[in-house]
């Protein structure tokens, strides 16, 4: 074993009911040092690190910390080994505050060992300023979106003093301004002896802040890469096998002028405000902004989920007078919303299920009799199609990685066959490859006419899908921009 090793994963092998998801995986991580885990959705790579954190325990292998065999069956012995954890799925107290939630385990208290309401919120302030986020700490965590949440999680583990820091996904809700800071953040803790894994599907971000690159590929070692040294092709064709799939050229808009979606004033109060846009048939429309610039405020809006206090939904011209889920699907209209794991799927029914929700209707004979084989044929076609990495269509969503969970999500919306498509953050936790391939579905469902709206953090995500692309600050649209006349820097310049 090196000297330096502050940490060694040792041949872990994990099996899920007769799936062998881990198969004699070797991860090492140096003191101060940043070093990333790479791999496509399913690849083991949130699994290895559950077994780190005692969530699973390995059915073989070794854990050493320091040298030391680790003996870690919970996650109360990954803490007391000095191992602090930011899991991709969000662990909050939704009725506590921000403040609370950042110390939960460790608030503060008084003399008379009381908990300490004002030294609590003190503390979680100067955290918030340091990465200079800017939200209130009496605000109750349930209250906020999925961005905001994220960073809580991050400051979470910031305050635990750790010598090991596992982040799985920990940039997926922020900008580049927010990343920017971020990547000083860790590399400040880098400085201080830190030691950091690193879990992303952004290949920029993996290049940008670790020192080693380790990628995991159907359960088993596919390289040790220094970043300085790589490329992201070369990532991707460790992670995938081969190239990623490129996206075929768009077709020119036919449509322009037959408006499939229209919104007019639409206003909600302290959230966004007189916001009028049209999205035509077979167009791709994106909608960008920092955080609470209100794209997803608008986007749940505009489906029905949140209220509004004023504006009107046009759909083919045709005025929606109530505005709710139930209506914008009957007129067309299908969303991918920004948390897939509270309103995206149904965790314990399978895929083939999830996948079908929205069509249950069609999958019946004439007599009204539900045909089962045509749910079976149709919903195997669906995953296949989404490339979904299971052991079979019937199991259940709640067990997939994170990014095989989205593809379901988007393969039920898809099944619906909307008119208008709207999806917020709609590749977050999927990876590159199969962002290509999300990618070319919104393509060719715009060149079959459906009209779709794409609201997105990731401003290459837009540039590379969308044929416009609308500024929003402030709950404002400030802009609307071409797509082939802009690009990244210019973006992110209009929307700081």
């Amino acid at each position: 074993m090196e000297k330096d090793l502050k940490l060694e994963m040792r041949d872990i092998y994990k099996d899920f009911a007769g799936n062998p998801v881990l198969k004699g995986v070797t991860f090492q991580l140096r003191r101060g040092e940043v070093h990333s885990l790479m791999g496509a959705n399913g690849a083991g790579k949130s699994t290895l690190v559950k077994i780190l954190n005692g969530i699973h325990n390995a059915d073989a292998g070794t854990i050493y910390i320091d040298g030391q065999n680790a003996n870690i069956k919970r996650s109360e012995d990954a803490e007391k080994y000095g191992i602090s954890f930011v899991h991709q799925e969000l662990n909050i107290c939704p009725d506590l505050s921000v403040a609370e939630n950042i110390f939960i385990g460790r608030l503060e208290k008084n003399r008379f060992g009381l908990y300490d309401m004002t030294k609590t919120k003190k503390k979680a302030q100067e955290l918030l300023d340091m990465i200079q986020i800017n939200l209130d700490v009496t605000e109750k965590v349930g209250r906020l979106r999925g961005a905001e949440k994220q960073i809580i999680e991050i400051l979470k583990a910031l305050t635990m003093n750790a010598s090991v820091l596992v982040l799985d996904e920990p940039t997926s809700s922020l900008n580049e301004k927010e990343k920017k800071t971020f990547f000083e953040i860790v590399d400040r803790l880098k400085k201080q002896g830190v030691s950091t894994i690193f879990i992303s599907h952004f290949l920029k971000d993996v290049l940008t802040i670790s020192d080693r690159v380790t990628v995991i590929k159907d359960g088993v070692n596919n390289g040790v890469f220094y970043a300085k040294d790589i490329d992201k092709d070369t990532l991707i064709t460790a992670m995938m096998g081969s190239a990623t799939i490129k996206r075929q050229d768009r077709k020119k808009i036919q449509n322009e002028n037959q408006i499939a979606m229209e919104l007019i004033d639409f206003s909600s109060s302290n959230k966004f405000g007189n916001i009028n846009l049209k999205v035509s048939k077979g167009s791709i429309l994106g909608v960008c902004g920092l955080l609470g610039a209100g794209k997803t405020e608008i986007a749940r809006a505009i489906f029905g989920l949140d209220p509004i206090d004023s504006g009107r939904v046009l759909i083919n011209g045709e005025k929606i007078d109530k505005v709710t889920p139930d209506n914008m699907l009957i007129n067309g209209v299908t969303m991918v919303s920004e948390d897939r794991k509270v309103e995206g799927f149904i965790p314990l029914l399978s895929i083939r299920e999830n996948s079908t929700l929205s069509i249950f209707n069609k999958m019946c004979k004439q007599a009204g009799i539900f045909d089962y084989a045509k749910q079976i044929s149709y919903s195997e076609e669906l995953a296949k199609k989404m490339t979904v990495k299971c052991s079979s269509i019937e199991q259940p969503v709640g067990s997939l990685s994170g990014g095989n969970q989205q593809k379901v999500v988007i393969s039920r919306c898809v099944a619906a066959e909307p008119s208008v498509f709207i999806l917020d953050e709609p590749t977050r936790g999927v990876d590159v490859h199969a962002k290509a391939e999300i990618y070319q579905i919104l393509t060719n469902m715009a060149n079959n006419g459906v009209a779709i709206i794409v609201f997105s953090s990731e401003l290459e995500e837009l540039l590379e899908v969308c044929d416009d692309i609308v500024i929003l600050k402030k709950g404002r649209i400030t802009e609307m921009v071409r797509a082939t006349d802009t690009d990244k820097n210019t973006l992110l310049s209009k929307i700081s």
